[in-house]
């Protein structure tokens, strides 16, 4: 038995989508699903084709036709009430004089420093119409702050190595409900030694743990996620909460941070982006240039999206007159377009049993993103193929965020190299731990 507690906020995780459960916060179901996905991210990893993964899937967790040795139950569950993470509120000396809504974010995601709400947008809700008496059409995402529980797992003791494998990489680089990749829900286990003594024991924990539960692997590059030999980890500890919001910040930077991602802008204002998203978007979605003001940046490419390489789909919304309506862009795979391609990268706080937290970088093995669609809801604004995602290209024009972090011109690659600038030089300061 296990008993396992939140480190972190935690989003949706009931039967709806983004939604948590008022009368089973913390489903067995859910968690199954977890440990299905972990199990396929160690064990699997040495299967040699997807038939191979899913026959060997069948064997431990089961099928339609087939009950799982596996049982999993989830028993003395204390739980704190979900509350709003945020809310709107009518300032009526918005707009100048003439009133407006503007969110606000409650604890502990407020503050003019935090950084989570760049992790929490899709928790906003909807901005309610332009009068004080309207309400939103999407209230802002409630979130569980705190939670604990006892899993319990019942097997044949041909399955422990399998049972194992997944509850550790669950417990240390998943989480429960929503944005886990993002540090959500994230988990600590007082249980036994599954996760590091303390932030000077984590390399040896690691190394033990892969050593252990990540099977040799099979292809080069799977058809599904796969846990990669190495972390990036930084020395520090701190809360989790402190971590997370730490962590948060460095990614917003490395996308939007001004004098890097961007200009510096002026006032409120954000500048102009260095990335080469917005000007592809005016090309193909037709921007107004002489009504919006923004003129084309001849030395930015503007067939190219490389930040798709974080995770589908962005939505990209442009405010002022002239410019492009809101646009989606979506994955690709093998000529179908496709909603959702999650983030290879997980980024949140590992707890440590002394009650603290390190930030780390986990860069899953998932397939190559080699083709990606703009679509204006329903309509498409045009494919691009592999060369507008990653190409040396796009880390050679003035300015470029990916320039001496990536040969290859993949954004990925960049923030990867990015975390790995040591703190002496204002960088990150994170390390590589390998198997």
């Amino acid at each position: 038995m296990y008993r396992i507690e939140l480190i972190t906020p935690l989003f949706g995780g009931g039967v709806e989508a983004g939604m948590n459960d008022p009368t089973m916060p913390i489903r067995g179901t859910a968690i199954r699903g977890q440990l299905q996905f972990w199990w396929r991210a160690t064990r699997g990893a040495a299967c040699a084709t997807l038939a191979e993964l899913r026959e060997r899937h069948r064997a431990v967790w089961g099928a339609t036709e087939r009950a799982s040795p596996v049982v999993v139950e989830v028993a003395d569950i204390e739980v704190s009430e979900p509350t709003p993470c945020a809310e709107y509120g009518w300032d009526p000396q918005a707009g100048r004089g003439r009133g407006g809504w503007r969110l606000r974010w409650r604890e502990p995601f407020h503050g003019r420093d935090s950084t989570l709400p760049y992790v929490l947008f899709p928790f906003q809700g909807t901005q309610p119409e332009n009068h004080p008496q309207a309400e939103p059409d999407e209230r802002p995402a409630r979130c569980i702050h705190r939670a604990s529980f006892s899993l319990r797992l019942r097997f044949p003791a041909d399955r422990l190595a399998d049972v194992e494998a997944a509850v550790w990489a669950w417990v240390n680089f998943g989480g429960l409900g929503a944005r886990t990749r993002r540090g959500c829900g994230a988990l600590r286990c007082r249980t036994g030694q599954l996760i590091p003594a303390s932030a000077g024991q984590v390399g040896d924990w690691f190394r033990h743990g892969i050593g252990a539960h990540l099977a040799a692997q099979g292809p080069s590059r799977l058809s599904w996620p796969a846990l990669p030999p190495r972390l990036l980890k930084r020395a520090d500890s701190g809360s989790a909460l402190e971590v997370w919001d730490w962590l948060t910040g460095r990614l917003r930077y490395f996308r939007q941070g001004p004098n890097f991602a961007r200009n510096s802008g002026q006032g409120p204002r954000p500048g102009r982006s260095h990335y080469p998203e917005p000007e592809t978007i005016r090309q193909m979605a037709g921007a107004n240039r002489g009504l919006s003001g923004h003129q084309r940046l001849e030395q930015i490419p503007a067939d190219a999206f490389p930040r798709a390489e974080f995770g589908l789909p962005i939505v990209f919304h442009f405010q002022g007159r002239g410019e492009p309506p809101d646009t989606t862009l979506q994955p690709v795979v093998e000529g179908e377009g496709r909603e959702r391609m999650a983030s290879p990268l997980i980024l949140k706080p590992l707890a440590l049993a002394d009650g603290q937290a390190v930030p780390i970088i986990v860069p899953l093995l998932t397939p190559i993103l080699s083709e990606v669609e703009l679509m204006q809801g329903k309509q498409s604004r045009g494919r691009r193929g592999a060369d507008a995602i990653r190409h040396p290209r796009l880390a050679q024009y003035p300015n470029s965020p990916l320039a001496g972090l990536s040969n290859q011109g993949s954004a990925l690659e960049a923030f990867l190299n990015f975390a790995r600038r040591p703190a002496s030089e204002d960088g990150p300061g994170f390390v590589e731990i390998t198997r």
